[in-house]
């Protein structure tokens, strides 16, 4: 499990506020950062082969010895409505799983991950290495509901 704790190794002055660990995630072309609080673990993983048309398509990835039911990103995050996204070719080769919320374990696929980084929260984008990330959220959760997240 990550945690978002500072490291010895990163102990910055926190005047301008708390810093919280984020992983950016590649989709459909677009960049988005999600903080490590909704995250239980992250691998490699490429896709298996999709099954014949003729049945019903069931994504499940294996992760330390346990089925992970996979769904598509943007069932499991709330994207902004204004996404510049678009569908991409690139092979989905991670996998996110997502902290349980209920009994089974869930998660989804992406192009490719970035990090773990160091940002503020409560801002809709981050900036890191020169590129802007998206800040999203898990389906149902608002900005600063997570755990770790509260604006004191």
């Amino acid at each position: 499990m990550f945690e978002n704790t500072l490291s010895e190794f990163d102990n910055r002055p926190l005047s301008s506020g708390p810093l919280f660990q984020w992983l950016g995630v590649q989709w459909q072309g677009a960049n988005y950062a999600i903080s490590l609080n909704s995250i239980a673990a992250v691998f490699k993983n490429t896709q298996a082969d999709t099954p014949s048309a003729s049945s019903i398509p069931l994504d499940v990835a294996v992760h330390d010895g346990s089925a992970i039911f996979m769904k598509s990103f943007s069932h499991c995050f709330a994207l902004p409505p204004n996404g510049h996204s678009q569908t991409s070719s690139e092979l989905t080769q991670w996998a996110i799983v997502l902290n349980p919320s209920i009994s089974s374990a869930t998660g989804c696929r992406v192009q490719s991950v970035v990090g773990p980084f160091w940002a503020k929260a409560g801002l809709a984008t981050l900036d890191h290495d020169g590129q802007a990330w998206t800040v999203v959220y898990r389906s149902g959760e608002m900005a600063g509901d997570m755990a770790g997240e509260s604006h004191a």
